[in-house]
């Protein structure tokens, strides 16, 4: 019974760390016995020459971890290594809305990794500019989604549409 009330007075709060540490902060907070949330998401980036896929935190330099006042030992966080401190706001330190985090979490895997494929929600015709490959820098109609991170879009090439399937990410509204 004692858990119920104390968990009914945890909140979640922003946690800012180092740079390039979020991952350090999180495995020493979770050793604290904290409850931690650090959302990833997977991005394509070009190193070497070569495009990756590359995990990383949706919110560089951020992270949430759920605190109970008079619970918990706010102030090892900020000795904690990784971490520089709370997220405050003058004395105060800002409540993330659980609505927030819950909504974070649907869209996440078991590793925390959000899925934002077709997160952007382009819509039929809408204009787009091809952003990368052979057909970088023309502009095309978005048509429809053609699978998991693939569109079809149409391009006039010598005066005909002619449509073409891409990876999501090579494209952008106009």
């Amino acid at each position: 019974m004692n858990s119920d009330i104390n968990e009914a007075v945890r909140h979640w709060h922003a946690v800012f760390c180092k740079p390039r540490q979020d991952s350090r902060a999180e495995h020493h907070l979770r050793n604290q016995d904290f409850e931690v949330f650090r959302p990833k998401v997977r991005s394509r980036q070009r190193r070497a020459g070569r495009y990756q896929m590359l995990t990383e935190s949706m919110f560089p330099r951020y992270l949430f971890v759920r605190l109970g006042r008079g619970v918990d030992d706010w102030s090892t966080i900020r000795s904690t290594r990784g971490a520089v401190g709370l997220v405050r706001s003058g004395s105060d330190t800002p409540i993330v809305p659980e609505a927030v985090i819950e909504t974070l979490r649907l869209r996440c895997s078991s590793e925390d990794v959000v899925n934002l494929t077709g997160a952007i929600d382009y819509k039929a015709n809408d204009a787009v500019e091809i952003i990368e490959g052979p057909c970088a820098g023309y502009q095309a109609l978005f048509k429809a989604r053609s699978g998991a991170e693939r569109v079809i879009v149409l391009l006039e090439l010598l005066s005909q549409e002619r449509a073409i399937e891409l990876d999501e990410n090579s494209i952008r509204r106009a």
